[in-house]
């Protein structure tokens, strides 16, 4: 299985870029995208990064 890397910037811009550190394929998403899906040809794998803010985690069972 390859290795991947995810880069968030900081601050208010969070753009998220990912590269597929065996290929040396990446893509670069604009601030704003919370959820991306990256596609390394090399791998022929697909993979989802979903962003979440740890400040504004809740437990999901609360809502019960």
């Amino acid at each position: 299985m390859s290795n991947y890397t995810v880069e968030v910037p900081d601050g208010k811009e969070r753009g998220i870029r990912i590269e597929c550190d065996d290929h040396g394929e990446s893509a670069e998403f604009q601030p704003g995208y919370r959820k991306v899906a990256f596609h390394c040809e090399g791998c022929g794998l697909e993979i989802e990064v979903d962003l979440h803010d740890l400040s504004e985690w809740r437990d999901l069972g609360e809502l019960c």
